[in-house]
């Protein structure tokens, strides 16, 4: 598999990442063995970024990824995040940006991750409260200290973007981004470009919509998140369906899944990696099966003239 730079500062990814909120339990139980399994297929096909929250899990999914990587350690990329207070199951419960705050979750992923630097450390949140000026100078400082190589954000508007930036070179930011999902083209997207900053496109697949295999909630156990997702209301379903059956067509005249053509028209993008998350080895394998599958540029118009860009009022 082919690697990439984040930004413009030298830190060194696969094209496409492993995003780790399915090891939390939110589309089914999983168990820790699976998950270390699945990351380490991951590495073992190529995949080397793993996108992950402290409060995934409580901190659990972290010390899963600490020990799933041992041995692996020099080939895989690590990016977590911190400024979020969470309950003892993970529920975030509000922001906290200010620079204690961010020392100390730093220290508590170091020490889950049994790592003694992480690759890129996101600020999880802008915290209203705290300029984003001081949380992002506080991460400053833990990278010159050496406890983080590189600074990311994560649901960061333009404007907050470009702010940091000036305070300490960002490397990239995570905001959700897909074929249904595409609001951060308006503003975010650019402003990164321009700054040479990576958008790391979360909920790459739509938390399955644009795999084709889900039409309906019924599909999904009834204790998966998704059931009160906006994406799935029965009252989005009409306007969905004939958006992804256009998408279905394309992605049969490709021979190709529909979740492989959507990962691939964002691998198109300039600037974008996306981190699909999947506790599945079998669909692990098939979005990473996406870098293979080429866009032209007739193609890629098509199917963002089938998602309209305002579509998706949805929650990051």
């Amino acid at each position: 598999m082919s690697v990439g730079k984040l930004g413009e500062h030298g830190l060194i990814s696969s094209p496409i990442g492993l995003g780790c909120s399915a090891f939390t339990g939110v589309y089914g139980l999983v168990g820790e063995e699976e998950i270390i399994r699945t990351i380490q297929q991951a590495l073992n096909i190529g995949i080397t970024m793993f996108d992950i929250a402290d409060f995934y899990g409580a901190g659990e999914v972290e010390r899963t990824v600490g020990r799933a990587i041992k041995g692996y350690r020099d080939d895989a990329l690590i990016a977590t995040r911190g400024g979020l207070i969470f309950d003892d199951r993970g529920r975030p419960t509000r922001v906290d940006g200010s620079p204690d705050h961010l020392s100390r979750a730093c220290d508590a992923s170091l020490r889950r991750l049994s790592v003694d630097r992480i690759d890129l450390y996101y600020l999880a949140r802008v915290d209203p409260y705290v300029p984003v000026e001081e949380s992002v100078g506080r991460l400053a400082e833990l990278a010159n200290e050496g406890k983080i190589g590189h600074i990311g954000l994560s649901r960061a508007s333009a404007e907050q973007l470009r702010r940091a930036h000036v305070t300490h070179p960002i490397v990239a930011i995570a905001n959700e981004y897909s074929l249904l999902e595409r609001a951060i083209e308006a503003e975010e997207l650019p402003a990164a470009r321009a700054l040479g900053v990576t958008v790391v496109a979360c909920r790459p697949l739509a938390r399955g919509l644009l795999t084709g295999r889900i039409s309906s909630v019924e599909h999904l156990a009834a204790d998966d998140l998704r059931r009160h997702d906006w994406r799935f209301r029965r009252e989005s379903a009409a306007h969905r369906r004939d958006m992804l059956l256009a998408a279905e067509e394309m992605a049969a005249e490709k021979d190709v899944s529909l979740g492989r053509l959507a990962l691939a028209w964002l691998l198109a993008q300039p600037g974008v990696v996306p981190v699909p998350s999947t506790r599945n080895r079998l669909h692990l394998e098939m979005n990473a099966a996406a870098i293979a599958v080429r866009l032209t540029t007739e193609e890629r118009d098509r199917l963002a003239a089938i998602f309209p860009p305002k579509w998706g009022s949805g929650d990051p």
